[in-house]
């Protein structure tokens, strides 16, 4: 008997030291929780705020870690699961505090809920939490779920209760910016500039006022002041290539981004503005070569063509109108250079001739069969091409191969049956059989469609 009652007291001492060692194990996971998030751990704080829920804790120490898990899901930008939690404390919590609608308000924001963050926002600040800095972001959850002229409030109150207050005044000035109050942003972006002449980005806004006015110059001068003030500000750089290259100022903005990729080698943008800037630069070129064209300078046009293809040898356009220039100019191996590599850059030209050009070029360099097999190819694509037409009826009939010149003839007037033009070359391919017969009616067809059509057989008047 005693001994039973040794063993039942052993029993509950040992279940009292196991109750006192638990609860002071969930008191130090609550303390972590809190420590750990409070200093940026949040891996380690979110696992302790797990334990220390899991060990079962009361009411008012289940909130504080709700808080403390939802700050440091946010902080590692697991924002859906920082919400839930948050949800979960605003809608179990007897007495919300400012400090937690403050964190729901911040967690909307990078939801961009923009409404919902500007609702728990302004809770948050009526609960007492009314520094400068939450009514910024209030009057941007304000400003971007469109109560514009509510934001701009908040932020001129800003500033007409701090004079210096640079920051509500900067991000008024973009609000304005961004509305198209453009004098209006930029008498307080000056107002920003006298409190402080030394910041970057307040010429960052002037600028971005004067490419909205298209004052090209004035832009030019206030981004070099932004870079003045902060030179190796890579959004300052890019912008100021963007310029240079607007300008044409193809040079200097290449020496631009070259500053650009030694401050910043991996900036993304630099490989596509390289390209804008070589397109823009063969697309002037080859506008001065159509002037050029137009003038009848050939030979000129050509060396614009040649410095436009050096800067964008892909550009298709370029082969195909510098190989019909040289086409002109009787240079017409390098006109087929040129024709067929403009083809094979761009299936689509099919569509502009350019079988029935290369069939020309083929016929003047005495490759006859080429040249009737690129015109047919035009004609598989334009039946009633009737140049390619009367192309096939010459090479066939200079070869003596009359039958062929026949078929595209008999083509020609079945293509336009009132045109004295196709029954005149038949009957003259008809005369070349020696089917005079035929010939003679057929010449007869033209005259009757045009008395003043100039025929084979007809006699000159003496």
């Amino acid at each position: 008997m005693r001994n039973q009652i040794i063993k039942s007291m052993l029993i509950i001492i040992f279940g009292f030291l196991f109750s006192i060692e638990t609860s002071v194990s969930a008191e130090k996971n609550v303390q972590k929780c809190i420590k750990f998030s409070s200093i940026g751990l949040h891996l380690p704080a979110i696992e302790q705020c797990q334990k220390a829920m899991k060990d079962g804790a009361n009411r008012e120490v289940e909130l504080k870690l709700l808080y403390y898990l939802a700050n440091s899901y946010s902080s590692i930008n697991n924002n859906e699961m920082a919400k839930e939690v948050i949800n979960r404390l605003l809608n179990t919590s007897p007495s919300i505090s400012a400090s937690d609608y403050y964190l729901a308000g911040l967690i909307e924001i990078k939801l961009n809920n923009n409404k919902d963050a500007a609702y728990y926002l302004e809770k948050a600040i009526l609960g007492g939490e009314n520094s400068v800095s939450i009514k910024r972001q209030l009057a941007r959850a304000l400003f971007q779920s469109g109560d514009i002229r509510k934001a701009n409030l908040i932020l001129t109150g800003n500033f007409y209760e701090d004079s210096s207050d640079t920051q509500s005044m900067t991000q008024l000035s973009e609000n304005l910016i961004s509305e198209g109050s453009l004098i209006k942003a930029n008498s307080i972006t000056n107002k920003i500039i006298e409190i402080n002449p030394d910041y970057s980005h307040a010429y960052y806004l002037k600028y971005v006022i004067s490419i909205k006015e298209d004052d090209l110059q004035n832009a030019l001068v206030n981004i070099n002041k932004a870079i003045m003030r902060d030179r190796e500000n890579v959004k300052y750089l890019i912008e100021k290539t963007k310029l240079l290259i607007t300008n044409k100022k193809y040079d200097l903005a290449k020496y631009n981004l070259a500053k650009i990729e030694q401050l910043y080698p991996n900036t993304q943008d630099i490989p596509n503005l390289y390209e804008n800037i070589l397109d823009l630069q063969a697309a002037d070129l080859h506008s001065h070569a159509k002037e050029l064209i137009k003038q009848k300078d050939y030979k000129g046009a050509i060396n614009y063509y040649n410095s436009a293809i050096n800067l964008n040898p892909s550009d298709a356009i370029l082969y195909f109108e510098r190989g019909q220039l040289l086409s002109i100019l009787e240079s017409y191996n390098k006109a087929e250079k040129d024709l067929i590599i403009a083809s094979s850059l761009n299936h689509n030209l099919v569509g502009s001739n350019v079988n029935l050009m290369l069939g020309k070029i083929y016929y003047q360099l005495g490759e006859r069969d080429k040249s009737i097999a690129f015109i047919d190819k035009e004609l598989e694509i334009n039946a009633n091409n009737q140049e390619a037409l009367l192309w096939q009826i010459r090479s066939y009939s200079e070869a003596g191969e009359y039958d062929f010149a026949e078929d595209y003839a008999e083509k020609l007037i079945e293509i336009d049956p009132y045109s004295p033009d196709g029954y005149s070359i038949l009957g003259d391919i008809k005369l070349m059989k020696g089917d005079i017969q035929k010939s003679n009616e057929l010449h007869n067809k033209v005259i009757e469609l045009d008395p003043s059509h100039n025929i084979a057989t007809r006699k000159k008047p003496e």
